[in-house]
């Protein structure tokens, strides 16, 4: 019964040093951001996190995700942004007054954004920093 309570101990440690490990070097690494895959209604599925910028693809790790990997992976060349919009009121209970939702698409899935205008401007210089589909070579 004693190897029990020490498994037991050993797993939730092990639970704890990833969730500590995941926070501290994603939040470092990362700008702030709450997602949500479209259709949603008003205020709903919004999920806190970090979007962490590389080359060729944005990728979204959840606040409250154990998973190693990346939530959501959005590639330069297949998203573009759609629209922006203020929150909502039923939004502003949960969301900070300073930030607006900006609309993506990628690959015809549709996700918004809520970021602060300095977020936006990350988001605007990583997608237009992308080459020209014209000028990358086709083999």
């Amino acid at each position: 019964m004693a190897w029990l309570l020490y498994f037991l101990a050993a797993v939730a440690l092990f639970v704890v040093i990833a969730v500590l490990w995941r926070f501290f070097t994603l939040r470092s690494q990362g700008y702030p951001v709450v997602v949500r895959r479209l259709p949603n209604s008003d205020g709903r599925h919004w999920r806190h996190g970090i979007l962490k910028y590389s080359g060729q693809a944005a990728k979204f790790y959840k606040l409250r995700s154990l998973r190693p990997a990346s939530d959501v992976v959005l590639t330069r060349l297949g998203t573009s942004i759609v629209s922006r919009r203020d929150i909502t009121p039923r939004e502003s209970a949960f969301l900070e007054d300073h930030v607006h939702v900006v609309e993506v698409v990628h690959r015809s899935t549709h996700w918004e954004i809520a970021l602060d205008s300095s977020g936006d401007t990350a988001l605007v210089s990583w997608l237009e920093s992308a080459p020209s589909e014209r000028r990358i070579p086709r083999h």
